[in-house]
């Protein structure tokens, strides 16, 4: 039997934390020799706390692997304190992590999901640390959701109502209106990418920065070198963009994003 095992944290791969919340997993389902576990990595770059952006970088990503996967979500400012750790459950995928609001947009996307409250006394053997709960109590909650163990055998049913989600705002842009973004996170090339998805408009946009109107491209290559820019990107967001260089390092925090739709789409 195969089960995978898709992992997000802010843990960076400087040091022993993501190999030793692998090795435990291991350790803990090596009882049923017939399995084999395979883990993909999305990213353990997530900056320190950053609940937000690894939300937005899970809602990218599950969509895309294959049903019965499994992801361990692990950014936790709380870790340690009452904060709830949970699973979730969908008709395709679990979900395993601290109720922090870093499954906001999986809550907001899946119809139908089962909510499950873990149990610690249930999971956590001694000796256990309050600062490491990855290896300590999501670990080896993971491996129970892979040996197919009953739910409620370590865990309390919850409500969805009941779980922490993030007020992320998106943004929605009808004909003649003009609406001020924010930025969601940026990437690795320093695109900032925005609240505004492509579905949420009704028309051509126009988009300034600082009240200066920058060219809207459909590719990256579209645009001079270091020339700013804004395009629709691979998950449908609007992004604020520098061709061969970094909008995130070019703006600051205090720079006004403001989109206006002009009218009917452009078909071309």
């Amino acid at each position: 039997m195969h089960k995978l095992v898709a992992l997000i944290t802010d843990f960076g791969i400087k040091d022993h934390y993501v190999a030793v919340v692998k090795a435990r997993i291991l350790s803990e389902v090596s009882k049923n020799p017939s399995l084999k576990v395979e883990f993909i990595d999305i990213t353990h770059e997530i900056p320190p706390q950053d609940v937000l952006k690894a939300g937005v970088l899970l809602s990218f990503s599950y969509k895309y692997f294959p049903e019965g996967t499994i992801f361990l979500a692990v950014i936790d400012p709380g870790v340690g304190t009452e904060r709830k750790a949970i699973i979730l459950k969908t008709n395709r995928h679990f979900f395993v992590g601290p109720d922090n609001g870093l499954f906001t947009l999986v809550l907001e996307k899946e119809k139908e999901v089962e909510c499950y409250e873990i149990l610690r006394e249930k999971v956590m053997l001694p000796p256990f640390s309050p600062t490491f709960h990855a290896r300590d109590l999501f670990a080896p909650a993971v491996a129970r959701v892979i040996l197919e163990e009953d739910l409620l055998n370590f865990c309390l049913p919850t409500k969805k109502e009941n779980l922490v989600k993030l007020k992320i705002g998106f943004a929605k842009l009808k004909k003649g209106e003009t609406i001020e973004l924010k930025i969601l996170c940026s990437d690795r090339f320093g695109n900032l990418i925005t609240n505004l998805h492509e579905k949420d408009v009704e028309g051509r946009i126009e988009v300034k920065v600082n009240e200066r109107k920058i060219p809207f491209v459909k590719t990256y290559a579209e645009a001079k070198p270091g020339e700013l820019v804004c395009l629709f990107g691979s998950e449908g967001f609007l992004e604020i963009a520098i061709n061969q260089g970094s909008a995130e390092k070019v703006l600051k925090p205090t720079d006004k994003i403001v989109v206006t739709c002009l009218g009917e789409k452009d078909e071309s």
